[in-house]
């Protein structure tokens, strides 16, 4: 008979075999082979290692009752990294990951909302435009009042179950679902719940800003309960929106980064050209990042050429990201930033600001300054791993610190306060200001 030891040993070979003969589909160009590979050979020589093993192993076959195994071992690799202390590192279920996919992608069936955890429950962090989640109305609601769940409404039960015990994982597969299918979702709305959309511009697509993250609300604030009944259907995820301003000032924001970001842009300058855009305003501020490849892709409409940024994994040497078939805007343009631009958003920002492209104008940035990789996993599961940092071109590493404005202007009052208005967006004002020569005063 084998023993647990040989077996054990034996599958860690087919793991290595597996981790050679794979590469070339999961390494990036900041990961060498001995990074993903080195790790794995070591396995049997960690300290402890064996002990986790032979853990498993007793609680599989002597524990007193049959264990579900699964949970076991999705218990012990969320364990695994949060050991690391990293809050971007994290294990993701075969739903968790497939909610990634499909953000990345840009395309996906469902309801059109991102849910986070929040100290008091699942929170909707971002509301895709034109998604069944930014169109459908709740049970009941009188006329004039603007449509659709908003960033910081709280999910409180889906389809009469209570979920705000349950995890994040459970809660997003009982939204999930099928195309032409029904979900019932109840809300708590506290007062500070994020903006409304903006009216469209004529001849262009609305500068909806549906999709910015808020503070989670704390339990004691004031809010309502609310009912949606929500047709889940193919969703677009419409990462960019632009209008013109007047004055020859156009609007063009995005909200995160993903595989259709880049072409949205094309779309979005052309269209402002059209127009007689010959000022821009670019409005990065709420951006969370997403796909650093597709950031990479934007920075060629906003720098003339060079070095985008610079990635510098654990160990090898520093990767520069380089700007691809640049064609930079022919006319001056601002960029709006402010403590929720993160991580591919402030990459893009960084290089234009050390490129003096163009100003900066808002507040402090986040301060992500890492980047993760997806590593697929067996049976529909994932790794997101932090495995590099990122520096600007001029060689600053962000981490902690975020960017700093060439104009400090804040944002009084709450969340909810309209973006992409002169006249309730102070930050949009001065830019506004700052590219027509004159005081935003």
């Amino acid at each position: 008979m084998i023993s647990r030891r040989t077996a054990f040993l034996g599958g860690l070979v087919l793991v290595l075999l597996s981790c050679v003969a794979t590469w070339g589909a999961t390494t990036g160009a900041y990961a060498g082979r001995a990074g993903v590979c080195t790790g794995l050979r070591a396995l049997d020589r960690a300290p402890g290692f064996g002990n986790l093993v032979r853990v498993l192993a007793l609680i599989q076959g002597q524990y007193v009752q049959t264990p579900d195994m699964a949970r076991v071992d999705q218990a012990a690799l969320r364990a695994a990294v949060a050991s690391l202390g990293d809050p971007y590192s994290g294990y993701l279920t075969p739903a968790d990951y497939q909610a990634v996919r499909s953000s990345s992608s840009g395309r996906y069936s469902g309801i059109g909302i991102e849910v986070e955890a929040g100290s008091t429950g699942p929170v909707v962090t971002r509301v895709f435009r034109g998604s069944p989640a930014a169109t459908t109305a709740y049970d009941g609601e009188a006329p004039g009042i603007a449509p659709g769940l908003r960033p910081g409404d709280r999910v409180v039960a889906v389809d009469g179950v209570p979920v705000t015990r349950l995890d994040l994982a459970a809660v997003r597969a009982r939204i999930a679902g099928a195309a032409g299918t029904q979900v019932r979702i109840e809300v708590q709305r506290s007062v500070a719940a994020g903006p409304a959309p903006l009216p469209a511009a004529a001849g262009l697509p609305a500068a909806g800003r549906t999709g910015v993250p808020v503070p989670v609300p704390a339990a004691e604030e004031p809010g309502v309960l609310l009912t949606f009944t929500l047709t889940r259907r193919p969703v677009d995820v419409q990462t960019v929106a632009w209008k013109m301003l007047g004055g020859g000032v156009g609007y063009l924001g995005i909200e995160m980064f993903n595989a259709q970001t880049p072409g949205e842009v094309a779309s979005g300058l052309a269209a402002l050209r059209a127009a007689g855009a010959h000022r821009l305003v670019l409005d990065l501020r709420n951006n969370p990042g997403g796909v650093l490849g597709a950031a990479v892709e934007v920075s060629r409409y906003f720098l003339p050429g060079g070095v985008v940024a610079y990635l510098q994994p654990r160990s090898g040497a520093r990767v520069a990201f380089d700007v691809p078939s640049p064609r930079p805007l022919s006319m001056p343009f601002a960029v709006l930033i402010n403590r929720n631009t993160a991580s591919a958003a402030e990459l893009l920002a960084g290089a234009i600001q050390d490129d003096h492209a163009a100003p900066l104008i808002g507040e402090q940035s986040f301060g992500k300054g890492v980047v993760q990789r997806v590593f697929p996993l067996s049976g529909g599961a994932a790794l997101k791993l932090t495995v590099a940092r990122y520096e600007t071109p001029k060689g600053r590493d962000l981490g902690g610190k975020g960017l700093t404005p060439n104009m400090v202007v804040a944002f009084p009052g709450a969340s909810s306060t309209t973006l992409g208005d002169p006249a309730t967006d102070p930050q949009l004002a001065v830019a506004i200001a700052r590219l027509e020569g004159r005081s935003a005063a």
